[in-house]
């Protein structure tokens, strides 16, 4: 059996010293690109899922202003052809102003008119309150589904039973041809 020398078991504790402070930073730097890749991961899916919602809830909202767009041209229709109307029989009252049973029955339809008018405006103004009621409340209804389903994805439990069924091959469809081109279009990036 060999006796080392003093100086050489000093060297041989330096050299261990060294390789386990190597393998510390080694570790050290491993650990952080792990950890930094799945904070990235999660950071792409909350960021998926955000745009996402986005993305539905504006749509939503262009659909609901083109909607409002649509009921105010009609509202603005209905209003020039009532004009047109009580122009009409302002014109026609001229030729009945000798009396007679002819001209009552002229005013008679202009009351009646002017009746329906008003009845028409009426009619038109709690319509487009009750349009406006009813977008703000799809608004409203579209950000809780929003805030709801960013909560769903945030859940552990929810993202644990997704990493499971995900990481189960069998239960998952096989991918199209144009999913797979923008699965490795997005790896790419």
């Amino acid at each position: 059996m060999r006796h080392y020398s003093d100086m050489e078991i000093i060297i041989f504790c330096f050299s261990a010293v060294a390789l386990l402070l190597i393998g510390y930073r080694v570790g050290r730097w491993i650990g952080k690109l792990a950890a930094a890749k799945l904070i990235n991961s999660r950071d792409q899916e909350h960021f998926t899922s955000q745009k996402g919602f986005k993305q539905l809830y504006e749509q939503e909202v262009v659909q609901l202003k083109e909607q409002n767009q649509k009921l105010s041209a009609q509202i603005e229709s209905l209003t020039a052809r009532t004009e047109e109307y009580r122009k009409k029989a302002a014109g026609l009252g001229g030729l009945f102003s000798s009396g007679g049973k002819r001209a009552d029955a002229m005013y008679a339809l202009l009351l009646e008119n002017e009746a329906l008018e008003e009845a028409l405006h009426s009619q038109n103004k709690k319509l487009s309150r009750e349009h406006e009621d009813s977008l703000k409340e799809q608004l409203r209804a579209t950000g809780y589904r929003r805030v709801l389903m960013s909560q769903l994805l945030n859940d552990e439990r929810i993202k644990g039973y997704v990493a499971e069924v995900l990481a189960d091959d069998k239960r998952l469809p096989p991918p199209a041809e144009s999913d797979a081109n923008s699965n490795s279009d997005a790896s790419h990036k």
